[in-house]
């Protein structure tokens, strides 16, 4: 329910960014922040039809959240931007039912969500192991490195903080709370790190484009939804007079927008997994038509099992596969067309079939010269026998997940849809290679 505290805000937003200079009438502010219907969340939908490229509103740079305009206020040349944009959330985070007290941007950090109780990542540092228990073991993995990240950026700003308590002028914590094992400060950071790590777009206030600095928070931006497949909204082309400029963004550029539809952003090319972990949701089957879906499955756990499993020979094949880049990260994918393993998949399991018809006192530098031709392009593939061993291995490997997933599926609450998704697109990919396999694909 849209509540007067949330239009307040709105409201109040507009009046800010008007303050700064931006263009917030009718003619140039063509969208609006809309709750989605039969929802919880809001959205960003057109005022008006809009034809292709419409520019929809430009917001000025001092009205951005980033490394720049928050640089002037904080002597914290080691800190990356990331952790200084959460850090002054942080400060100024709006205490329950009331507005941000920052001078500089509590307008915008007071329209920010307010929790992320259905986050992935606040399970974990909540540690509400009912629901990460649930969870896919390639899920559970991906979740811990983002916890990982979270954690190190936390040590970070409490480190910067005890060296520099003049950054807490504003605020009433004193330095002394700043340690990683203070509760209230931890959920505080986790407030302020997700809508960071959830919101932030890429605008270069560096002058190296890849830099990772070039992130920022955009004022009414940040209402816009994500799409894998429907016509979504851009920023204009990069150009050499794109640095640290006002930010505008434009309508689809390949169609118009009929008036009061929602407009989208598209977060990036990710698979499910990597949408939960990072953003909290995953996309249904049914939100998606069949022929753009695009699903991946990552098996790492089971394969890295299999390894370990075969003792000295499997620490030689691990250590063969790190010196040529092709340890971990081994996925299996379908798409509307095919399913199909990885080529990193592919070549280390050509390695395991190797040294499983090869005595471990013979492996050596010439046992692996069948494999190396092969991942350098002097042929096509190993032995006849080697190749439907390793083939029968990742048809081992699909049985399992197969058997794991449908075991998880029918233990777990209907209710939490997108843990349901995730289990239920291993085991669709798992099944449609095993399929193929029995058919005769040789990938």
């Amino acid at each position: 329910m849209d509540s007067e505290s949330e239009q307040f805000r709105w409201r109040n937003l507009l009046e800010w960014l008007e303050g700064h200079g931006m263009d917030v009438s009718p003619s140039a502010l063509l969208v609006e922040r809309r709750q989605v219907q039969g929802t919880e969340y809001f959205g960003l939908f057109a005022k008006k039809t809009l034809s292709p490229k419409t520019v929809l509103f430009t917001v000025p740079k001092s009205a951005l959240l980033n490394i720049r305009t928050l640089s002037p206020h904080y002597n914290a040349v080691e800190l990356s931007a990331s952790q200084l944009i959460s850090l002054h959330l942080l400060i100024h985070r709006p205490l329950e039912g009331q507005e941000s007290l920052d001078p500089l941007m509590g307008p915008y950090i007071s329209t920010l969500p307010r929790d992320f109780d259905y986050h992935p990542l606040s399970w974990m540092v909540k540690k509400n192991e009912s629901f990460v228990k649930l969870l896919p073991p390639s899920v559970i993995r991906a979740l811990h490195d983002i916890s990982s990240k979270f954690n190190g950026d936390l040590a970070a700003i409490c480190s910067f903080v005890r060296e520099h308590p003049a950054t807490l002028r504003a605020t009433a914590k004193p330095p002394g709370d700043f340690v990683p094992d203070n509760e209230e400060l931890v959920l505080d950071y986790l407030w302020a790190w997700l809508n960071v790590n959830t919101r932030c777009i890429y605008y270069q206030v560096k002058n190296y484009t890849a830099d990772p600095d070039n992130i920022t928070l955009c004022p009414i931006l940040d209402f816009a939804n994500h799409t894998s497949n429907l016509p979504c909204m851009n920023p204009p082309s990069a150009s050499n007079g794109s640095l640290r400029r006002d930010f505008s963004l434009l309508s689809p550029s390949d169609t118009c927008i009929n008036a009061n539809s929602e407009l989208y952003l598209k977060y990036g090319a990710h698979c499910n997994r990597v949408l939960f972990v990072e953003y909290g949701f995953v996309l249904t089957a049914d939100s998606i038509p069949k022929n753009q879906q695009v699903l991946e499955v990552n098996i790492d756990d089971i394969v890295e099992g299999l390894i370990e499993e075969k003792g000295e020979a499997g620490a030689w094949m691990k250590e063969v596969l790190e010196s040529e880049n092709y340890w971990g990260d081994w996925t299996m994918h379908s798409t509307s067309e095919s399913a199909f393993p990885s080529y990193r998949l592919i070549t280390a399991l050509r390695l395991f079939a190797l040294v499983l018809s090869t005595p471990s006192s013979f492996l050596s530098e010439e046992t692996l010269r069948p494999w190396k031709d092969v991942i350098l392009g002097r042929q096509e593939d190993l032995s006849e026998d080697q190749e439907i061993a390793w083939r029968n291995v990742l048809r081992r490997i699909c049985v399992v997940i197969v058997e794991r997933a449908s075991r998880a599926l029918d233990s777990i609450d209907k209710g939490h849809e997108s843990i349901v998704t995730l289990w239920d697109e291993e085991r669709y990919v798992a099944e449609r290679i095993l399929d193929l396999i029995e058919n005769g694909e040789v990938f």
